[in-house]
């Protein structure tokens, strides 16, 4: 038994506990049905970084609500009052509850959500959207019926906020699926970790944060690490993390040990080698970026729709990057292009597209327009 919890913490960093097993119980032996026992699955696993995945997913604990934690919810609005449009992180959103209520939270300013999990089967239920009475425990009533319509004793998610949330797996060890985000929820998840897990998780988290970017983490999980720079903000009687507008360097994300997990979204398996790194945290702008001026480009919301819907697309990211650049926001460009460099790391070196991509990147970062 001592290879399951070595492949649960090289795979995604989870701690194997007794009541985890417990309640994994079940789904794994179904998978392990399908390789023919355990043994089998385990030895299967140790090759295939995609079986280690299943593995994990088993021992992810499903049990969320709309209002957990309303209180941070509640002052999210007041909290990022100075954004008129907030883009928003649910990492390890389990059934998609979560991912859901942040989007409603925002009544002020328009919001978009990425909900990340992995446990491929939590996702399907969380992108079918239909809940019982459960999961709206503390939820006011008008709430209820705003985003969601009665389906008998079932209540299902409105076409208005449905538009606003999508879902992907992703292993929360691996470098975050988006960059320059306002609010990360990371709740009652690093509970579940080996503490260097945790810590590299938090480290990712960190590094996916704008500039005054809040995390949002529950009383009972482990704090980030201090050199991390997030500063505790309290308001409306709770309490988060903030990223300082102006922060010290982040440390760069440091490999995974064992597995190098996998993302997987509706087109498939991608890999994120951890081994490739990331580029620095970029503290200010290029010189030549700006004073260059900012060509024509593509439409911002359009360019921010589709870099939303692919995360983890480089093409997606650099457009993106450079609509913010034809908007004026010369750093949130430079950032974003770094980002889509970051992708471009895992990808086929010598492919075409791939080298154009980079060039295109770096052209943008140097400020000097298309290549």
């Amino acid at each position: 038994m001592s290879a399951l919890p070595e492949l649960l913490a090289g795979a995604a960093g989870l701690r194997w506990t007794e009541h985890l097993h417990g309640l994994a119980r079940a789904r794994l032996h179904e998978l392990a049905g399908a390789h023919g026992g355990l043994e089998s699955l385990l030895r299967v696993a140790a090759a295939r970084p995609d079986v280690a995945e299943q593995v994990a997913a088993t021992f992810t604990v499903g049990e969320t609500w709309f209002q957990r934690i309303g209180a941070q919810l509640e002052a999210l609005p007041d909290l990022l009052a100075d954004r008129t449009h907030v883009r928003a992180w649910s990492a390890g959103c389990s059934t998609g509850e979560e991912a859901y209520a942040l989007a409603a939270a925002f009544t002020r300013q328009t919001a978009e959500v990425l909900g990340t999990d992995l446990n491929p089967e939590s996702l399907r239920r969380a992108r079918r959207g239909t809940y019982g009475a459960w999961s709206f425990r503390g939820v006011p009533a008008g709430q209820v019926e705003r985003f969601f319509e009665s389906r008998g004793e079932q209540f299902e998610v409105r076409p208005e906020l449905r538009r606003q949330v999508r879902f992907a797996v992703h292993n929360l060890l691996n470098p975050a699926p988006l960059r320059d985000l306002d609010v990360i929820a990371c709740r009652n998840v690093t509970i579940y970790f080996t503490p260097a897990a945790a810590a590299q998780v938090y480290t990712n988290l960190a590094q996916a944060l704008a500039p005054g970017g809040v995390l949002l983490t529950a009383p009972s999980d482990p704090r980030p690490p201090a050199h991390l720079g997030l500063v505790v903000e309290r308001c409306r009687g709770t309490q988060v993390l903030r990223r300082p507008v102006r922060p010290a360097p982040l440390p760069a994300v440091r490999p995974a040990q064992g597995h190098l997990p996998l993302v997987q979204l509706s087109q498939g398996y991608r890999p994120q080698g951890q081994s490739y790194g990331r580029p620095p945290e970029l503290q200010s702008v290029p010189a030549a970026l700006r004073a260059a001026p900012a060509p024509a480009g593509p439409d911002l919301p359009a360019a921010r729709r589709g870099a939303y819907e692919a995360p983890l697309d480089p093409q997606a990211q650099l457009e993106l990057a450079r609509a913010l650049r034809a908007d004026g926001q010369s750093l949130r460009a430079a950032r974003q292009a770094q980002h889509a460099l970051s992708l471009l790391e895992s990808a086929d070196p010598d492919r075409w597209l791939t080298a154009r991509l980079r060039a295109e990147c770096l052209s943008l970062l140097a400020g000097a327009g298309e290549p």
